[in-house]
């Protein structure tokens, strides 16, 4: 799942500098302040081994730089086990200038920057000398587990290609460049030495296509719509929620543009959504699309381990609420746990921490995630070509 430009938005803060003291103080205010305002910290893992993580890392302090340091507090907050408890590194931190995504079983440069061409399209087949699925199983630690598999996947496919995370779990031996290790086109294996730069600055990335698929062409935008085969369908881009009034008023235009072109298909990609209020969502939308839908409009929703939180639950209520069709890949989110965003600054090095402070049931107790009613994935002739094999199979089915 692509993430750029996610780079691009970060805010400026300072890095944090440690010391065993430093980094003790801020481990023993997380280990008081994430249990208290936690909606239940140990649901997943019991307190007194919760105790005694806390107590071997501090410890640990004394032999671990700065790195480490937080890469060891990362893995202690995600043993509290839901999506959405995470320690997030500094939005400042350097990272290395690729996008990577999955392709079944293999791993791709889909994205680099204009010094890295080379890595383009390439499959990665470790880092730093070390096999990519054993460099997985190290940095898949440092996620939340409490999920699915496919959203630990693609979150710890992120942090790849962060130089903070590879220097703290030993992969490179600094924090300024690192060895990726990769299989070409033409078969040959080369190791490419990448260094990190500015998160900021990603004006001379490219895709490994001239050509990309609909959903990949407005990455910057996140409302977008577009007419497909001749006005009978509308595609929607919908990525990250906006102001209410902004929100309501982009309801009202896409409501305008179902019926002002005769559309009788509504595709809504929630395939890069990673949430927000879904309230707003059910409030505002939903609404207004119902009397479109009761006229004869067909809705699909396009979904992947990409749609988590609020978009998850849109995605259900599409479904349950107005009969829509799911496509693509399971969410990345369960129906059924813990959410809504809280957070507090460690006072020290002024790392945040999010956590839940809500339990949610939107779904059957055994479910991992929202299931589509038709799975389908991209593979890597699918990207590289520009098709999007979930799009061309909407477009192949009759129009109600």
């Amino acid at each position: 799942m692509l993430q750029l430009p996610l780079a691009a938005c970060a805010r400026q803060e300072a890095m944090p500098q440690g010391g065993a003291r430093v980094w003790r103080s801020d481990l023993e205010f997380l280990a008081d302040e994430l249990p208290r305002v936690h909606a239940n910290a140990f649901h997943t893992i019991d307190r007194e081994r919760f105790a005694a993580e806390v107590s071997i890392l501090s410890a640990s302090l004394p032999q671990l730089n700065d790195d480490q340091a937080i890469v060891r507090l990362m893995r202690l907050v995600s043993l509290i086990g839901d999506g959405h408890t995470h320690l997030d590194l500094p939005p400042t931190s350097p990272r290395y200038p690729l996008e990577l995504a999955w392709f079944g079983n293999e791993l791709r440069v889909v994205v680099a920057a204009v010094s890295h061409d080379v890595t383009l399209g390439a499959r990665v087949i470790g880092i730093g000398g070390i096999s990519i699925d054993s460099v997985m199983t190290l940095v898949s630690h440092l996620v939340p587990r409490g999920e699915n598999e496919g959203r630990t996947r693609l979150t710890a496919t992120v942090l790849l290609t962060s130089p903070l995370v590879l220097h703290g779990l030993d992969l490179s031996p600094t924090s300024q460049s690192a060895a990726f290790d990769l299989a070409t086109g033409a078969g040959d294996k080369v190791t490419e030495m990448v260094a990190a730069t500015n998160p900021r600055d990603v004006s001379d990335w490219r895709l490994a296509t001239e050509q990309p698929a609909l959903w990949l062409r407005q990455l910057g935008e996140s409302w977008w719509v577009e007419r497909l085969e001749e006005a009978t369908t509308i595609y929607l881009s919908f990525s990250a929620y906006s102001p209410e009034t902004e929100f309501r008023q982009r309801s009202l235009e896409l409501r305008q543009q179902l019926d002002q072109s005769g559309a009788r298909r509504l595709i809504i990609d929630l395939r890069r959504n990673g949430g927000g209020d879904f309230t707003l969502f059910r409030n505002v939308l939903l609404p207004v699309l119902r009397t479109w839908r009761e006229s004869g409009g067909r809705i699909y929703v396009i979904t992947g381990p990409g749609t988590f939180s609020a978009a998850m639950v849109n995605a259900l209520d599409l479904r349950n609420e107005l009969d829509a069709t799911l496509v693509g890949e399971p969410t990345g989110a369960r129906p059924n746990s813990y959410s809504e965003h809280g957070e507090f600054m460690l006072p020290n090095s002024g790392l945040r921490v999010s956590y839940s402070t809500r339990y949610y049931r939107f779904g059957a107790d055994s479910a991992t995630a929202v299931h589509p009613d038709q799975r389908i994935e991209a593979d890597w002739q699918d990207f590289r070509s520009g098709r999007d094999p979930v799009l061309a199979w909407i477009l192949t089915q009759p129009i109600g």
